[in-house]
């Protein structure tokens, strides 16, 4: 066995015979190159692309071996990159992408080596380790996001999107995602099929009910049919660009998961809040602690937000109990 020189995420071993010849026809090889492409999320490939990126460009300019790289020259980079602005969840994501590729060229770089860990340790102390989250969208907000919506066809394209990303606490690249074969309509209301999403890797899907609004202002159902009707989508990707003076004329193209929150961040702007405070999390954020506020219990959020980690799902409960039964609203 001997490895192929290849970009990250991309390395495929070369079986060879005896006499020297790869043993598979073109065809596939290729096939073999694209399930391993496939191994990885898109997202995550970037990632490590950009990690490695960065790494071999650092290590060239300040003669270090990229590869295999040695521990002491990779806390000299991530103490450059600390310096230069990266926050300490985004030094991890870099030294997992450069310690991921050489994973994939057959080297070990040890991660947890005392001189990466005394860098990642006094990066995460000096510039903490709370992640800068995009506000949730409360009920509140989210009804008054809503009637700021025009009638266009990208208003009413918005008021469904919102609704069901809302309702179905989804992540911003499952909403672009998301066909119209994917969501049914019932009596009780939506059954939205999430196909693939970042905890769900291998693509075994999720089922997300989505009750009837009591107001047919917030009334996912409404906002959804309406959508359909005015779009005449019948099939294919279920939220679109949509162009024109008027923003009248729909494109064939999904919407991508950075238009998603810049809607998002446009109601909220339209809302009179902080535009800038939003953005595609806000929907999944905002529908997890708004169930905290209003009694509902952990598991049932976490079964509508798929979490698989109590930690993580626990921290919009936290937000939800510094407000609930706070003894300031006794005595002040």
């Amino acid at each position: 066995m001997r490895e192929q020189t290849s970009k990250p995420g991309e390395t495929l071993p070369a079986v060879v015979s005896a006499g020297g010849a790869l043993v598979a026809d073109a065809a596939t090889v290729e096939a073999a190159r694209r399930y391993v492409q496939a191994s990885k999320a898109a997202n995550t490939r970037r990632s490590y692309a950009t990690a490695w990126s960065l790494w071999t460009h650092w290590a060239d300019v300040n003669g270090a071996q990229p590869l295999p790289a040695d521990p002491s020259a990779v806390a000299l980079w991530l103490a450059h990159l600390a310096d230069n602005g990266a926050k300490p969840a985004t030094i991890k994501a870099r030294l997992a992408g450069v310690a991921a590729t050489h994973r994939e060229r057959g080297f070990v770089l040890d991660v947890k080596a005392r001189e990466i860990a005394a860098v990642v340790a006094g990066v995460r102390r000096t510039h903490g380790v709370a992640p800068t989250k995009k506000a949730p969208v409360l009920t509140p907000d989210l009804r008054a996001m809503l009637e700021t919506l025009p009638p266009t066809l990208a208003g009413v394209r918005d008021r469904a999107l919102i609704l069901i990303g809302f309702g179905a606490a989804l992540r911003r690249s499952e909403l672009a995602a998301l066909d119209v074969e994917d969501v049914t309509i019932t009596a009780q209301g939506l059954q939205v099929t999430v196909r693939h999403s970042k905890t769900d890797q291998d693509g075994e899907g999720a089922l997300i009910a989505i009750h009837r609004g009591r107001d047919p202002r917030v009334c996912p159902v409404a906002a959804l049919e309406t959508w359909l009707a005015r779009s005449a989508i019948t099939a294919g990707p279920m939220f679109r660009a949509v162009i024109g003076r008027t923003a009248n004329t729909l494109r064939k193209q999904r919407l991508d998961a950075r238009t998603v929150a810049l809607i998002v961040q446009r109601a909220a702007e339209a809302a009179g809040l902080n535009g800038a405070a939003y953005g595609g999390h806000s929907l999944r954020a905002g529908l997890a602690t708004s169930a905290a506020l209003a009694g509902a219990d952990l598991q049932a959020i976490m079964r509508q937000t798929r979490h698989k980690s109590v930690d993580v799902a626990r921290g919009y409960v936290r937000v939800a109990d510094v407000w609930r039964d706070n003894v300031t609203s006794r005595v002040l």
